[in-house]
């Protein structure tokens, strides 16, 4: 269970080495500038524009509802089986985590939800990786990515989620052993300026895409460094791993798939209809395909696009497609 945790670091700690740019060089001690606090947040406000924005990246972009909201794993594909965005937990045994893991609601209930929290607390826990009790969050909420998100983009997240209908649903709070905490416990660190929107040319926007949707972080490859999109990681799930794919040039990965195939991978989750999961077979577990078949067809060219950049890398293993 601690190798699973250990991986998941791994691959969050080599996207943002691989995919943000260098850090300049280190100044003087004497030059080097006192750290800013976080800027006080203003209230987010909620144009038709900004919230249809906000829906399209919770509930497909960023997926939010994979994890936040009650899912049949029983059933192929994992397709929902409550009510949206009102928490969920993680069986440590089935998904090899380091003890029971839960996404909590975050409808716009008061009691059990995000209605009594302000704006500045769900950008903290959203963006730096803090919890409203101050404590770091579990790295399976994909903060050290969500960092990219740009101030925009958070914003209308938040406004979505200010009217995400109400589900009073309490659930039980992660249970994570004090010696596991202590290995990810400092990764938290407050958002110290702005994050600006990506350029708009589709290469710029698909990377954008790539890291706030975690593609780097979850096909990363087996080597030590978690090489992004190298893919052949085995993700265990209830019914066994599930080895991700390569998202390279490599002719093992996209290098014989062109933009509408690529595309179709997505689409064709849109009327799925989930047939039973069963152990021995690739049930796709591991990818949220239902939410991600939501994704514009602009957004998935994009995403393609800036995939063909990466450079060719043969897949550190087998890939059985299970992402």
């Amino acid at each position: 269970m601690r190798t699973h945790l250990l991986f998941l670091l791994l691959a969050l700690g080599a996207c943002q080495r691989n995919e943000s740019p260098p850090p300049p060089a280190k100044a003087p001690a004497a030059a080097t500038p006192a750290p800013r606090a976080p800027a006080v947040v203003p209230p987010v406000t909620a144009g038709t524009a900004k919230l249809e924005r906000g829906r399209y990246l919770v509930e497909n972009v960023l997926a939010c509802g994979s994890c936040h909201t009650p899912r049949d794993w029983s059933r192929y594909g994992g397709p929902t089986s409550g009510p949206a965005l009102s928490g969920a937990c993680w069986d440590d045994a089935a998904w090899e985590l380091p003890g029971r893991v839960c996404a909590p609601n975050i409808t716009s209930d008061p009691e059990h939800g995000i209605g009594r929290w302000t704006d500045e607390e769900l950008l903290r826990a959203l963006r730096d990786g803090t919890g409203r009790d101050g404590k770091t969050l579990f790295p399976l909420m994909p903060f050290l990515l969500y960092r990219e998100l740009s101030d925009g983009d958070a914003r209308a997240v938040i406004a979505w989620l200010r009217q995400a209908p109400a589900t009073p649903r309490a659930g039980p709070r992660s249970a994570i052993p004090d010696e596991v905490y202590a290995q990810y416990k400092d990764l938290a660190a407050p958002t110290k300026a702005a994050v600006p929107e990506p350029a708009t040319d589709d290469v710029s926007r698909g990377r954008y895409l790539a890291t706030v949707a975690q593609c780097a972080a979850c096909h990363a490859g087996m080597d030590e460094a978690g090489t992004p999109f190298v893919g052949g990681r085995p993700l265990p799930t209830p019914h066994g791993p599930e080895v991700v794919s390569n998202l390279t040039l490599h002719a093992r990965g996209l290098g014989a798939v062109d933009e509408a195939a690529f595309v179709a991978r997505f689409t064709a989750f849109k009327d799925l209809t989930p047939a039973p999961a069963r152990a021995g077979q690739v049930n796709k577990l591991t990818m949220p395909w239902g939410f991600f078949a939501g994704l514009a067809e602009a957004d998935l060219k994009a995403l393609y696009r800036y995939l063909r950049t990466v450079p060719a890398v043969a897949p550190t293993a087998p890939s059985a497609s299970g992402k």
